[in-house]
């Protein structure tokens, strides 16, 4: 895998999206300020403050029917367009102040060009899959409308909604890049320390055959392996200082998506019962492809994340087990040689097992009734979900009660 190809790619997409203001240095691989990235990122802070202002404009017909079929996601459109700005500013922050961790952590994944492999086509898919989703979804759409532009108007309105999420979820993007690349490295380092304790291991073997005294390991062997174990030590640590750069902003695009989750069922909700009667099919179709692309979008973002994660902690349990299966040889590894690898086995143990601002420490218990809500995001979401339905239920049954209301007191007039 190209580590630098990955990485360049990477750099324009979050250049894009207006998560990251840094350009790449080809040459020394690490992000440096850069002239057009600040340039682009005022000129879409500038786009961005014109779409907001649409929101407050009482001429706007899109919101006005809004708030007149439903206060509630009136008030939900506007908790959004609040966050926005907040994430539009916290994603600029986040971005300068990641940086610092993450060109060290680059220096630790520089490695040698290689050609095109499946891991680094999986990279690509991990960096532009949920930009795909969206681009499908966006294509129906066009299509039931007729490739026709929407109101200037109306469209600023939804831009307004769209920037700040698009800002905030490059980190997301981010995160899932460099823990991918990650994840490659530890695994060149296993291979690497597999073949030395191997190669050592054989070597043993062969002396003891040959003599019935134990000769000392040669020092190419040890400091293969204190290299290796210093690669490891240093890899963790860099990518223990950038997860807990990322941890919040990722906690941060929880609360957005999970508002966009609530706006996005509750108007299904809503529509299923009340406003398809309004809508020809067509316009129907639109309404459900719209709707859908917020639960396509969001599932794909923690799809990636998930895999990324479940990648990384399958690579270092691979890891942990090939060195148990090297320590349990206790005679054919010489005690130097067992230290190191006891060594390296603690480092996996402590600087690579990770996660979201854990709510507990975890003991026999917590393992048997809550291994599978081990990283706060999954905490959060299963949370979301049921404030979500709650939310969902409640105006619901409101909404049918008064309705039914009506139909009563009509029926009492005549």
């Amino acid at each position: 895998m190209n580590h630098s190809r990955v990485l360049r790619a990477t750099n324009i997409v979050l250049l894009l999206s207006g998560y990251q203001i840094y350009w790449l240095d080809s040459k020394t691989q690490r992000f440096r300020l850069s002239l057009p990235g600040v340039v682009y990122i005022l000129a879409l802070g500038c786009i961005y403050a014109a779409c907001f202002s649409q929101h407050f404009d009482a001429s706007s017909s899109l919101l006005t029917i809004l708030k007149n079929v439903s206060s509630f996601l009136f008030g939900l459109t506007r908790l959004q367009l609040l966050l926005g700005v907040k994430v539009f500013s916290y994603a600029v922050y986040s971005s300068i102040r990641a940086v610092g961790v993450i060109n060290p952590l680059m220096e630790s994944l520089a490695g040698k060009a290689s050609g095109f492999r499946k891991e680094e086509a999986m990279a690509y898919a991990l960096l532009t899959s949920t930009f795909g989703i969206l681009l499908c979804f966006g294509f129906y759409i066009a299509y039931e409308m007729k490739f026709e532009l929407p109101p200037l108007q109306d469209a600023m309105i939804g831009t307004a909604l769209l920037i700040p999420h698009l800002c905030l979820a490059g980190s997301l993007r981010m995160y899932n890049i460099l823990a991918w690349l990650t994840r490659g490295q530890l695994k060149e380092i296993k291979t690497n320390v597999e073949e030395a304790l191997d190669a050592n291991l054989k070597k043993d073997d062969e002396e003891i055959a040959s003599t019935s005294f134990t000769v000392p390991v040669s020092n190419s062997s040890l400091d293969s392996l204190e290299s290796l174990h210093k690669q490891l030590v240093l890899l963790g640590t860099r990518f223990g200082r950038f997860f807990k750069a990322m941890q919040h902003s990722l906690l941060f695009l929880v609360t957005m998506n999970g508002n966009c989750l609530l706006v996005g069922i509750y108007s299904y909700v809503y529509y299923r019962n009340t406003w398809y009667v309004l809508f020809e099919d067509r316009k129907r179709r639109i309404f459900y492809a719209a709707n859908a692309s917020i639960y396509a979008c969001i599932a794909s973002d923690y799809v990636c994340l998930l895999l990324v994660q479940f990648f990384m902690e399958k690579e270092r349990l691979g890891f942990l087990t090939s060195l148990d299966s090297f320590l349990s040889q206790r005679n054919a590894l010489s005690k130097r040689i067992r230290c190191l690898a006891k060594d390296i086995k603690g480092t996996l143990l402590k600087t690579f097992h990770h996660k979201f601002l854990s709510l507990w420490r975890f003991d026999i218990i917590h393992f048997v009734f809550f291994n599978i809500f081990k990283h706060l995001f999954l905490q959060m979401l299963l949370f979301q979900c049921v404030i979500i339905a709650l939310i969902v239920m409640y105006h619901y049954l409101s909404d049918e009660i008064l309705q039914l209301k009506e139909q009563l007191d009509s029926a009492d007039d005549e």
